[in-house]
């Protein structure tokens, strides 16, 4: 038989150390989108409504409501301002040293999110009722309008603001992301309005696009 000493002893309590000690947490898997992810849903996004804008009709009238692309276009436009506003975390850590640029993209981020509601009511409400009816539901919507409609146009300003002092972007980029609001300015003074905002859209789409794109590294 073994004697019993104290090796027994060392041997129990080392066997003991290593039941009792505690098992290191793990951690949970990031299942969240990665920065190069995000920024390539901002490319796709942009893209998206360059094309979603170029396809839409050059005036709003009834009988653009009958164009081939009336829908088209809108749901375009509209998917790729969600995935613009998806994406907008990776543009978010590109523009972090600014908190101007900080504050313009929240307000884009806000306008994108709220363009699909208008992009739904027009493709699909507006050819379904009366002009005069659909006229009377933009009216009694005007103050959604706003809400949309001024950060779209005040976001890139704010972000141009702060990447051009700041170098965050491309100086073509952030002059570009002002198309919008440009065509808007100068839509009332040409022979249709879509002379102005659809080229400025379009614009837009492409220069966030490079923005993404910018952003994924």
């Amino acid at each position: 038989m073994r004697a019993f000493g104290s090796t027994d002893f060392e041997e129990d309590e080392d066997t003991m150390t290593a039941v009792s000690a505690p098992l290191a947490p793990t951690e949970a898997p990031d299942h969240r989108a990665g920065l190069r992810m995000r920024a390539l849903a901002v490319v796709a996004g942009g893209v998206l409504f360059a094309l979603g804008n170029a396809l839409h009709p050059w005036e709003h009238n009834e009988a653009a409501l009958t164009y081939p692309t009336w829908v088209l276009s809108h749901l375009t436009f509209a998917a790729g301002a969600l995935l613009i506003a998806a994406g907008s975390g990776a543009l978010a850590q590109r523009l972090a040293p600014s908190r101007v640029a900080l504050v313009g993209l929240g307000l884009l981020w806000l306008g994108m999110v709220l363009m699909p509601v208008g992009a739904y009511a027009e493709a699909y409400v507006a050819p379904a009722v009366d002009q005069d009816v659909f006229a009377g539901i933009e009216e009694s919507a005007a103050i959604l309008n706003v809400v949309y409609a001024l950060p779209v146009l005040l976001g890139p300003l704010l972000i141009a603001f702060g990447t051009l002092r700041h170098r965050l972007l491309p100086v073509w980029v952030s002059l570009a992301l002002q198309g919008t609001l440009i065509g808007a300015v100068l839509g009332p003074a040409l022979p249709k309005e879509g002379y102005g905002i659809i080229p400025g859209t379009v614009v837009f789409g492409f220069a966030i696009a490079a923005a993404g794109w910018a952003a994924r590294r």
